[in-house]
């Protein structure tokens, strides 16, 4: 497997609309296997969702490889749009920008809802998650 270097930055208004696309292109596989496959629903529900004031864009390689944004409400802070390319996964990217985004967090709990079965999971318990409720295609997790 190649290096490469990669950085972080806030996000801007006008990363919406690239990491959408990365969303959907790498939940795909899981939104499949789930049965739930909706692109419109899936682009809809991330533009909606996205706070530029929020979120970190990583980039490396010359590219847009994937984000992560912590949303605070009442007593716990959302974890939500973690998200890598395929690329970027098995490098430490993951585990380093969810190590940061817990460390930024100095009051409550975190919570996070990640897709049922995805192998994700195992890194959010590896930090500390627990789970906290489960359906077929939620899992939501917090980390006290």
């Amino acid at each position: 497997m190649s290096t490469f270097d990669w950085t972080v930055r806030p996000a801007s208004p006008d990363d919406v609309g690239p990491l959408t696309d990365l969303k959907l292109v790498v939940l795909r596989p899981e939104f499949e296997r789930l049965g739930i496959w909706n692109p419109p629903r899936h682009r809809a529900r991330f533009v909606r969702e996205f706070v530029a004031d929020e979120t970190r864009v990583v980039e490396g390689d010359q590219r847009l490889l994937g984000c992560i944004a912590l949303h605070p409400d009442g007593d716990t802070t959302w974890l939500r749009h973690f998200y890598l390319a395929e690329e970027a996964r098995g490098r430490g990217i993951g585990t380093a920008l969810l190590t940061e985004a817990i460390g930024s967090v100095t009051t409550g709990s975190i919570t996070l809802d990640v897709l049922t079965g995805s192998r994700a999971v195992s890194l959010y318990e590896r930090t500390g998650f627990v789970v906290v409720d489960q359906d077929d295609v939620d899992t939501v997790m917090r980390r006290e």
